[in-house]
């Protein structure tokens, strides 16, 4: 009887441990979940850990396009080896990280672009379009020149509107309230230098260094209107030749951007004029000369330029939309070939069925009229293109 008690005593003791074992709680494993962050708008997540906001985003571009058909000047369909057609695919990755300081708002922003075309398949270009740190009111970095603001209503898949400079900048921006501000900024000064050399009458000279950066300075307001920008620029413009000194070029600016809901839901409107001496490429990328050599070579004279231009974008349904854009360039120089009078007209069609998703078709029209023994040119380009960005 004791031996049986024994026994059953400790098969009570062993279950009674076995319960209380199972009634114990057990520690989970650490997890970092994913925290959605609001405070910058949509898609921002917190990086597990940290109270930094990341939006990563990107886009896939194809474009088909046929090369310059127009009759006047060289074009791409007059001979054998001429590249009539050509398929360019393109890739985007876009990081923008966020995190609020002691010091204000810190903000990095990266959009990195891969592009490889049906004449080079196995290679792809790289190309960094932004990479800047903000921090408060300071901009570190390459972005858009602050000397732009409204760079046209169009892709400008191939011809380009000629109004949107890409530079390194370190800029100040100061907010005053009610939308308006205005910027201070040292750009890299050979960013918006035209590919045209130096010429005088029987020589050509590449352009020189430089000793300072380009000074430029905006004032901007920005309101449920739209938006309106006055900019200007001073660099320092230099010939290789020690022989020539240099001349300061400049250039001022202004553009209207505006909103037009009386029109249709998300219409706009752009308007830009814009004057230059010694600095055309601020006027129209497309130019072709900053300044002349003269026929001594002894001095440096300056080129002047000018420009308008005006572009509309209507949504004539929640998914179909129409762009136009029209500029007007002139250029005028020491060395009367380099004269160059040139305008532009770019018209696109655009269907947005799927949120971040557009397919269209743009064709676009330049007319170069040069001055002196140069020869007019004209190029007419269609782009069919299809894109999605996320």
């Amino acid at each position: 009887m004791k031996l049986k008690s024994l026994m059953l005593g400790a098969v009570a003791a062993a279950a009674a441990t076995s319960a209380q074992a199972a009634d114990l709680p057990v520690a989970p494993e650490p997890v970092d979940y994913v925290r959605v962050c609001d405070a910058y708008g949509s898609k921002f997540y917190y990086i597990p850990g940290t109270e930094t906001c990341l939006r990563v985003g990107g886009r896939v571009r194809a474009d088909y396009r046929f090369h310059d058909f127009a009759g006047t000047g060289p074009n791409n369909w007059d001979a054998k080896t001429d590249e009539s057609t050509r398929f360019r695919a393109r890739a985007y990755v876009r990081l923008d990280a966020r995190t609020q300081t002691e010091y204000g708002l810190l903000k990095t922003y990266l959009d990195l672009w891969f592009t490889s075309g049906s004449n080079a398949f196995n290679s792809t270009a790289t190309e960094i379009w932004d990479a800047y740190i903000q921090l408060g009111g300071f901009t570190f970095g390459r972005t858009g020149s602050f000397f732009d603001h409204w760079t046209g209503e169009n892709w400008g898949s191939q011809i380009g509107q000629g109004l949107d400079n890409r530079s390194t900048v370190l800029a100040y921006t100061a907010a005053f309230g009610n939308g308006l501000s205005a910027s201070a900024a040292l750009e890299s000064n050979t960013g918006t230098r035209l590919p045209g050399l130096l010429t005088n009458a029987g020589a050509t000279y590449a352009y020189g260094g430089h000793k300072i950066p380009a000074f430029v300075a905006n004032l901007m307001v920005s309101q449920g209107w739209g938006s309106a920008q006055l900019s200007g620029m001073v660099r320092n413009t230099r010939a290789s030749t020690a022989a020539v000194d240099s001349v300061v070029g400049w250039a001022i600016a202004g553009d209207v951007a505006l909103n037009l809901p009386m029109l249709g839901a998300g219409d706009t409107l752009g308007i830009r004029a814009a004057y230059a001496s010694a600095a055309s490429g601020y006027v129209d990328t497309r130019l072709t000369n900053d300044a002349v050599i003269n026929a001594a070579g002894t001095s440096l004279d300056a080129s002047t330029a000018w420009g308008v231009a005006a572009g509309i974008t209507h949504n004539w349904t929640p998914t179909v939309s129409t762009s136009l854009t029209g500029t007007y360039s002139n250029q005028d120089t020491l060395l009367a070939n380099a004269d160059l009078t040139q305008w532009s007209v770019h018209g696109q069609v655009a269907w947005a069925p799927i949120s971040g998703f557009v397919t269209g078709v743009e064709v676009e029209y330049l007319s170069q009229d040069f001055g002196g023994v140069t020869a007019d040119n004209d190029n007419l380009t269609a782009t069919f293109r299809v894109q999605r960005t996320f």
